[in-house]
């Protein structure tokens, strides 16, 4: 084995030693620890098992698994998604999350290369994990991962991220066949409004109106189509909440550009910015119009379900 000095850095989506291991747990009990998550500021173990219901040895499981996965980050004071999730959504939407996270996984990547050239799973296990610096080689601390992966129907061999996000984006259409009347927002913040980001999101449920939460966690260098997550292309709004924190953050500065409206508009989402104090609003949204929760969040809440709720011209 090489020296650590002439190692090379490891793949994003795996821990930083040459070793990884996914631990045994239940698949139901991860969308409880996303759950707590999303909705909790930065929580830890502790309090992510107790809002979640569960041992606090199983919450760590489902942790350390999160982490590999990317579902999660780190944190001083405990743990932030790292991905779009539904906390109020149904079960389908909170599957595709985790579903989007392990066919993005830098090992599943590979594995499915290998399947798709014809070679059995074991092998394309121990190929992949070479591939991207996994060893010494266990497959049984891989098992839980494809466990897991295989429940979700993230193994087909031929299955692209990319896929995902189209076949959300085509069930939208089928949602407004279905039901002219349904809305779903994609709900955009800084965790430093997270407090009126969750009293938002159960408003919004309360009228019918389904949020998929999101922290701007994109990061420089990351590619702004790959970030248009199924999430979002399943939404029929854009919602970016502007205030004195979130345009202070590197999301806003760096990342949210033309770009990433022009990408998001592409798959058929409308773009609808929430004033929530008196902060100037960010060039690449500046045109758009906005729902003003700047001096009363009433009728900000008002404006914002009122515009969600009118006809979407497609």
């Amino acid at each position: 084995m090489a020296s650590s000095s002439s190692r090379k850095p490891a793949p994003k989506g795996s821990l930083k030693s040459d070793s990884v291991r996914f631990e045994a747990a239940k698949l139901e009990s991860l969308f409880q620890v996303l759950d707590a998550i999303a909705w909790l500021d930065a929580p830890s173990s502790s309090e992510i098992a107790q809002f979640a219901g569960i041992d606090p040895r199983t919450a760590g499981k489902l942790l350390k698994n999160a982490l590999h996965l990317d579902l999660v980050g780190p944190m001083a004071s405990g743990y932030v998604l790292l991905v779009p999730y539904p906390y109020k959504g149904p079960q389908e939407q909170k599957e595709a999350a985790v579903r989007e996270a392990l066919v993005r996984y830098p090992l599943l990547v590979s594995l499915r290369q290998f399947l798709r050239l014809g070679e059995k799973i074991e092998a394309s296990t121990r190929k992949a994990a070479t591939l991207v610096g996994i060893s010494p080689f266990d497959p049984d601390a891989l098992a839980p991962l494809l466990r897991w992966a295989q429940t979700l129907g993230a193994l087909q061999a031929d299955l692209l991220a990319e896929d995902l996000v189209d076949a959300a984006a085509s069930g939208k259409e089928q949602r407004h066949k279905s039901d002219k009347t349904s809305r779903v927002a994609f709900l955009s913040h800084s965790s430093a409004d997270k407090p009126f980001i969750r009293q938002l999101a159960a408003d919004l449920s309360a009228n019918g109106i389904g949020v998929w939460l999101d922290e701007q966690r994109i990061h420089v260098g990351d590619s702004i189509p790959e970030k248009v997550a199924q999430g979002l292309a399943d939404s029929d709004y854009f919602l970016i909440a502007v205030s004195e924190q979130s345009v202070e953050s590197d999301w806003v500065k760096k990342e949210l550009n033309g770009a990433l409206v022009n990408e998001v508009e592409r798959r058929k989402v409308h773009v609808l910015p929430l004033k929530l104090d008196s902060s100037k609003m960010p060039m690449a949204i500046s045109d758009k119009k906005y729902a003003d929760f700047s001096k009363s969040y009433k009728s900000g809440l008002a404006e914002l379900v009122a515009a969600l709720k009118a006809k979407i011209n497609d």
